[in-house]
């Protein structure tokens, strides 16, 4: 029975390499190596898509890192092959990315304004608030018509008087 399991090893490697699966499985060792050999900044803005008859073929975010890799190609094949401990990429086919870009973080939630200390909100009389509602009489929508009035009453508010 030991005797059989270095046998069917043998038999395993030589069956996976004549069916090139081999090499298939080599090509798909390429996406777990891809950061480690390229670096989290590249990583970020690259990555392969498929290795095809010794061609890498890389998803670029935009057409600048296209051609910054198109530079270090060779470099970048010499790399993947001694990492994978053979030839199997001779070229690389950078290909603008298909997918959307990220989207934009989200800002931080701003602080409410401070109150002013100088001086304290004093209401408005009868004549402002009319004038006030002649000043947005003509928005349509209701919802924007508020929010002015309301931001307008508090400029008013906030003007020290004369």
């Amino acid at each position: 029975m030991a005797g059989q399991i270095p046998s069917l090893k043998h038999a395993l490697e030589q069956s996976l390499h004549e069916l090139g699966i081999e090499r298939r499985l080599k090509a798909e060792q390429i996406m777990l190596l891809w950061p480690k050999i390229v670096g989290p900044a590249v990583a970020k803005i690259a990555s392969p898509a498929q290795c095809k008859n010794g061609t890498l073929f890389i998803d670029v975010a935009d057409h600048i890192w296209m051609q910054e890799l198109k530079f270090q190609e060779r470099d970048l094949v010499r790399r993947l092959n001694e990492a994978l401990g053979e030839p199997l990429v001779r070229r690389l086919f950078l290909q603008l990315a298909r997918t959307r870009p990220p989207m934009p973080e989200p800002l931080p939630e701003a602080e409410p304004p401070s109150e002013p200390t100088s001086h304290p909100d004093t209401p408005l009389d009868a004549e402002q608030e009319l004038d006030l509602e002649r000043e947005v009489a003509k928005v349509q929508d209701p919802q924007l018509r508020e929010v002015l009035k309301d931001f307008r009453r508090r400029l008013l508010q906030r003007r020290p008087s004369s």
